[in-house]
C-alpha cells in the first residue's frame, strides 16, 4: 500500500512538471475599448493567429503558447494595471502591446524594474528613444522615418513648406517634437501647427488658421477616426494642399471615415495593403501576401497598417523564444530579442541593437496614396 502512494505520488508530481514546464506564458496588453479599440481588436487578432499557428505546428520544443490578455481600454492607468496583473499573477514571460504610446509611456518604468520584456505597439520614437530603454521594444516604424518618408516626397515634388495638425496626446506630440528635429535635413520647413483632441469630431477651426498660412502640404499626426475628419473638413473648406496622413492610418477605418474626401491623400505605410503592387524581388512580397491570404480566411477581411505592427511583434517574439529553445527566462528572451537580425517581417526587415529597439529604417517605409477608394503605393 505504501508502495502503490509512493507511485502515485511521483506520477502527479511528475505530471504536475510536464504541464508545468509544458506552457510559455506571453502577456497581451491590448486596447480593446476605447477610442483606440480598432486597432487593439485587430491587433490582438493578429497575435492569436500567429500563436494558434505556431502550436498547430507542435508550438516550441514541445511547449505551447498560452496567451493571457487584458484591455488596457486605451487607459494608460488600466494599461499599468493591467501589466501587473500580467506579471505580478499570470508570471507570464514576456509582454506584447500595448497599444497606444501613452499608455506604453505608463508601464515603461513598471517594465524595466520588474525586468520583463515586452514588444510594444505603439508608434512614438519617445518609448525607445528616453532611457531606460532595456526591456522594451516597438514593432511600428520610427516617427522619424515615416515623417521622413513624406519629407523625401515634398524635397522630390518642389514643395518647401507644411502645416502640422497633431492630436494633443503622446504620439501626437512626439510627432510634433521629430518632425522639427529633422525637417532641416530635407529642406522643409513647418509654418504652421495646430493640436486638437483625438476624440473631437470637427477640426475646421484648426484648419481655418491653417489655410490663412497657406502651407504647400499638410501633414495630420493622428491614428483612428479623428484622421478621416480632418480629411473631411479640409476638402469642405476647400483646400487643395497634398494631405498626408501618419502611419498609422492605412487602415480600412479611415477609408470609412474620410469617404469620397479620402480621394488622393497619401500616407507613410507598411507593404500589407499594396503586397501584389511589389515586384517579385522584393523579399517581404511572398511572405506578406501570405499572411494576407491566412488573415483573410480566418477573419473575413484584409488586415491593415496596425496589424502588420501586431503580427511582427508576435512574430518575433516566437523567434526569440526558438532561439531560446522555448527556454521562459526573461533575460535570455530579452537577449534573444535584441539580437534579431535580418528578420524579414510584414512592416520590414528588423534589425535591433542594443542602441536601436526597432530596427526597422526608412526603407522599409513605403508610401501609399487613396485612388478610387482603393490603396495605392506611390513609386
Amino acid at each position: 500500500m505504501k508502495r502503490l502512494f509512493l507511485v502515485i505520488l511521483m506520477c502527479c508530481f511528475f505530471t504536475s512538471s510536464l504541464f508545468a514546464g509544458g506552457v510559455i506564458k506571453i502577456g497581451g496588453l491590448f486596447a480593446l475599448t476605447g477610442p483606440a479599440a480598432h486597432i487593439g481588436i485587430a491587433q490582438r487578432d493578429a497575435c492569436k493567429l500567429v500563436f494558434d499557428m505556431v502550436n498547430a505546428k507542435g508550438g516550441i520544443n514541445g511547449k505551447k503558447i498560452k496567451l493571457y490578455e487584458y484591455d488596457t481600454q486605451t487607459d494608460p492607468t488600466k494599461a499599468l494595471l493591467e501589466a501587473k496583473k500580467l506579471v505580478e499573477k499570470d508570471n507570464v514571460a514576456v509582454i506584447i502591446g500595448p497599444t497606444t504610446t501613452g499608455s506604453g509611456m505608463a508601464i515603461k518604468p513598471y517594465i524595466n524594474k520588474m525586468k520583463v520584456p515586452t514588444f510594444m505597439h505603439a508608434g512614438s520614437d519617445i518609448i525607445i528613444d528616453r532611457p531606460p530603454i532595456k526591456y522594451v521594444f516597438k514593432s511600428p516604424y520610427r516617427s522619424s522615418a515615416a515623417l521622413g518618408k513624406i519629407f523625401q516626397y515634398m524635397h522630390k515634388h518642389g514643395y518647401k513648406t507644411y502645416a502640422f495638425l497633431y492630436a494633443s496626446d503622446g504620439f501626437g506630440r512626439d510627432g510634433l517634437r521629430v518632425a522639427k528635429k529633422i525637417q532641416g535635413k530635407y529642406g522643409v520647413k513647418m509654418i504652421a501647427s495646430e493640436s486638437f483632441n483625438r476624440k473631437d469630431v470637427d477640426m475646421t477651426p484648426q484648419l481655418v488658421k491653417v489655410k490663412d498660412k497657406n502651407p504647400d502640404v499638410i501633414i495630420c499626426w493622428t491614428i483612428g477616426p479623428a484622421g478621416g475628419i480632418v480629411a473631411k473638413n479640409k476638402k469642405r473648406l476647400g483646400m487643395k494642399q497634398p494631405l498626408f496622413q501618419c502611419h498609422g492610418q492605412c487602415d480600412p477605418i479611415f477609408l470609412k471615415v474620410a469617404g469620397d474626401a479620402a480621394e488622393g491623400v497619401m500616407m507613410p505605410a507598411t507593404k500589407v495593403y499594396v503586397a501584389d503592387q511589389l515586384p517579385n524581388s522584393d523579399p517581404q512580397k511572398k511572405k506578406i501576401l501570405a499572411f494576407v491570404k491566412a488573415f483573410k480566411a480566418k477573419f473575413g477581411h484584409a488586415p491593415g497598417t496596425m496589424v502588420a505592427y501586431g503580427v511582427d511583434a508576435a512574430y518575433i517574439v516566437v523567434d526569440a523564444l526558438k532561439r531560446v529553445h522555448g527556454s521562459t527566462n526573461r533575460e535570455k528572451i530579452r537577449n534573444a530579442i535584441e539580437n534579431t537580425k535580418g528578420y524579414v517581417g510584414i512592416s520590414g526587415i528588423y534589425n535591433i541593437t542594443p542602441k536601436d529597439h526597432n530596427g526597422l529604417s526608412i526603407d522599409d517605409v513605403v508610401l501609399v496614396k487613396v485612388v478610387h477608394g482603393k490603396w495605392k503605393l506611390v513609386k
